[in-house]
């Protein structure tokens, strides 16, 4: 990836208290401190949750593709918004259901690859005409992120955010997401990243919030 040390230079970096926090929360405790919605783990902050929902309240999106289900708290959060505002689905994608994650009427699961054509097609057609909100959070390899950003990007709809989780790590340094929003941005002028995450200090979504402008 070249030069991290020339890269973590060229970006701002986390403070002290960002990186206790992400170890308190994140790192120690086999995940016991991070929140539970309706008693299913989930692996965000407190912060991206209370980001994510005031959102979805202002950008009132029909759906929310999800990918990257893991222990289904997350789906089962952003259910219950799309429930409140009156939305349509969750669909949340991931390539193993072995947590077992929680049903929901409003969230519809796809097992295989975030990045499957059949499987981004298939989404396509089901969200076409409606407003459509995309949050990436299954392979971080940079590989795997910039295909999934390329794959969404015409889906996301002008006025909603594609939300990249986890662009830092607890040692301060970009995560390899970051390294995908980087390239992403260069060659895309239709999104724009705004720090949201600024609101609470930091969060896992720090970095990560692209909104699509055209």
């Amino acid at each position: 990836m070249g030069n991290l040390v020339a890269e973590e230079n060229a970006v701002e970096g986390l403070s002290d208290m960002e990186i206790q926090y992400y170890r308190y929360l994140h790192s120690f405790g086999n995940g016991i401190r991070e929140p539970r919605w309706r008693g299913t783990r989930v692996v965000k902050f407190p912060n991206d949750l209370i980001l994510y929902a005031q959102v979805i309240f202002k950008r009132t999106p029909d759906f929310i593709i999800e990918t990257g289900t893991h222990f289904g708290g997350s789906a089962l959060f952003l259910g219950d918004m799309l429930q409140l505002i009156g939305g349509k689905k969750v669909i949340t994608i991931d390539v193993s259901h072995k947590l077992n994650p929680p049903k929901h009427p409003m969230v519809e699961h796809i097992l295989g690859s975030s990045i499957d054509p059949e499987i981004v097609e298939r989404i396509r057609r089901e969200v076409a005409g409606a407003q459509v909100m995309v949050t990436l959070d299954s392979d971080h390899s940079t590989k795997h992120v910039l295909a999934e950003l390329s794959a969404y990007q015409d889906i996301v709809s002008v006025g909603q955010y594609m939300v990249v989780e986890d662009c830092w790590t607890r040692r301060k340094k970009p995560y390899w997401p970051w390294y995908a929003v980087r390239e992403f941005l260069k060659e895309n002028r239709r999104y724009r990243r705004f720090n949201l995450e600024k609101q609470f200090i930091f969060a896992v979504t720090k970095d990560g919030w692209l909104r699509r402008r055209r």
